[in-house]
């Protein structure tokens, strides 16, 4: 029997705010000293009173305004009361049944993949302490530094279909949170946390939508593990039904190492966190003047600049586009590049017809050299002004200098390596360094004879038929010549050789 998958997604994301979500003791992910920053609010100690940090609240109101969630003009805090060691008061402040933001859509995926998923709620709450357990010990160490930090929670709709869509969904939000500013929401780091939320049914139930057995997924940190622990669920729950047996109600972990999922306890009911509204926090409003101005504070979204990348510059591979709207600071350089780069466009192209096909080539040249090449000189490293010397002006000109045919693609890379090294102009590396195109007929003719002297069997072959030994012979030519020699020109003088 086939079976489908039911899959919604819980997703916290601590927020960037200089201190925590009810205190003033700093919000810093960095701090490697336990119990540091940390005061009787945030501890709970009894007599203190928190105080509501409105940077945190209006982060959480944009997220929801770029998600196209409705932004409630008046909402709550509430208790949500349980015991655990990392949570000192034995409650925690989150929001019940009037959170800051209502619905929402976020699209992923591209094509014939495309899926909108619904969104429930994005709410306001603190996040609690972190618990280490050293090996061997009967004991467990709080550390309450992460304790009272502004945590954002997003909920879907029950609409993702599989593995590959939960990780999509995922990582679009990350974008849409890094290029928001609210959140580095580094899943490494623990800033960004998900939980799974999956049952199967039958696909085949009398026309009825049925839902089975919800098993939740607990804390995954990183892409690969919503994936992979997706993936794995969806074939442990079809063997379990399709023995016969029972999916049991319960909260699972995921293993990164054995790439499986394990019990960490039942849930036979949904736990009573008997919430109730937060006494010591008044209720918050907001204008519909004032949501007005906060859209307008909503940048370009990964979705609008794919689009406008395909548009403007011609960008529609996948593999190449995405490189640009994960990598923020390269795309900014690209286009710092293509404005540079267009000056000329416009100048030599004038009496041309396809001046925008021809500022489409140079975009994709542009591109595929820095998603290419300059990313294969950084080794890894993060694009950023600190590690890439070379000025987009430059690099307008070095792509300018192959479009213009001036230098081969061999001799390209030892400009962009030599550029990258220091910083140099490309025309000067290339005069410095002796790189120049070889034009010369002359030179060429030369560098032609040589190569067909010393290969007259391959001559000889082309000669009797053999196509594909011509670019052989071209290679050697380029070979002796370190690159310099015109291509075009050794093709053409190659040819006039072998035809005689």
């Amino acid at each position: 029997m086939e079976y489908i998958p039911t899959i919604g997604l819980e997703i916290h994301c601590e927020l960037k705010t200089g201190s925590k979500m009810f205190c003033s003791c700093p919000n810093n992910p960095e701090e490697l000293k336990p119990n540091k920053n940390v005061c009787p609010v945030c501890l709970g100690h009894p007599g203190t009173l928190p105080v509501a940090n409105e940077d945190a609240i209006r982060k959480v109101r944009l997220v929801g305004l770029a998600l196209g969630s409705k932004v409630l003009t008046s909402s709550k805090f509430d208790r949500k009361n349980y015991f655990y060691p990392d949570l000192p008061k034995g409650y925690q402040i989150s929001q019940y049944d009037l959170p800051l933001c209502l619905g929402g859509v976020l699209e992923i995926g591209s094509g014939d993949s495309k899926k909108t998923v619904g969104i429930t709620r994005v709410h306001m709450e603190e996040d609690t302490g972190k618990l280490s357990h050293p090996d061997g010990a009967d004991y467990s160490l709080v550390d309450f530094n992460r304790g009272g930090v502004p945590l954002m929670e997003l909920v879907t709709e029950p609409d993702i279909e599989n593995a590959a869509q939960a990780r999509d969904f995922v990582k679009e939000l990350q974008m849409i949170l890094r290029y928001l500013e609210v959140s580095d929401a580094d899943m490494e780091k623990g800033e960004m946390r998900v939980e799974v939320n999956i049952s199967l049914s039958p696909k085949d139930n009398g026309g009825k939508k049925a839902l089975g057995t919800k098993v939740e997924i607990k804390n995954l940190n990183s892409l690969k593990a919503v994936e992979g622990s997706v993936a794995y669920e969806i074939v442990r729950q079809g063997e379990i039904l399709e023995q016969g047996g029972k999916v049991a109600q319960e909260t699972r972990g995921w293993h990164d190492v054995k790439q499986i999922t394990f019990s960490q306890r039942e849930k036979e009911e949904a736990f009573d966190y008997r919430y109730f509204p937060e006494p010591d926090i008044p209720p918050m409003t907001i204008s519909e003047e004032e949501i007005g101005k906060l859209k307008g504070l909503i940048c370009e979204l990964p979705a609008q600049k794919r689009l406008r990348f395909a548009e403007q510059y011609g960008l529609t591979a996948p593999a190449i586009a995405e490189i640009f709207i994960v990598n923020r600071a390269m795309a900014d350089y690209f286009e710092k590049a293509i404005s540079e780069a267009e000056e000329w466009i416009n100048v030599a192209e004038a009496d041309r017809e396809n001046t925008e096909g021809q500022k489409f080539l140079v975009a994709q040249m542009c591109a595929n050299y820095l998603a290419s090449d300059v990313r294969g000189i950084l080794a890894g490293a993060e694009f950023c002004s600190g590690n890439f010397k070379v000025t987009p002006e430059n690099f307008a000109e070095f792509i300018k200098l192959i479009y213009k045919k001036e230098i081969s693609s061999k001799i390209a890379k030892a400009v962009l390596a030599k550029m990258a090294q220091t910083g140099a102009d490309p025309s000067d590396i290339i005069e410095k360094e002796g790189l120049s195109q070889i034009t010369d007929p002359g030179q060429i003719n030369a560098a032609v004879d040589g190569v067909l002297e010393k290969n007259p069997k391959a001559a000889a072959d082309y000669k009797a038929g053999k196509a594909a030994v011509f670019q052989f012979l071209v290679g050697q030519v380029l070979a002796a010549t370190k690159g310099r020699a015109n291509p075009d020109m050794v093709k053409k003088t190659l040819l006039d050789k072998l035809s005689k």
